[in-house]
């Protein structure tokens, strides 16, 4: 598991469905605020990981 500072987008999206299950939402309302943390979550994940790899690439020195 990565680990890294969370996101704005992830924190706005959590706050949202935050929001919406205070205001008793309808359920797709919440279940498509789920969805975007869930999606926010993942492209937060997914950009960390990138640029682990980036660094650990430029470390490497390999010669044939």
């Amino acid at each position: 598991m990565a680990i890294y500072p969370v996101p704005v987008e992830v924190t706005q999206a959590r706050i949202q469905l935050l929001v919406d299950q205070n205001a008793k939402a309808p359920p797709k309302t919440i279940s498509d605020d789920l969805k975007a943390v869930y999606h926010a979550k993942a492209l937060a994940e997914e950009a960390a990981l990138a640029d682990v790899k980036i660094d650990e690439t430029s470390v490497v020195d390999v010669k044939i």
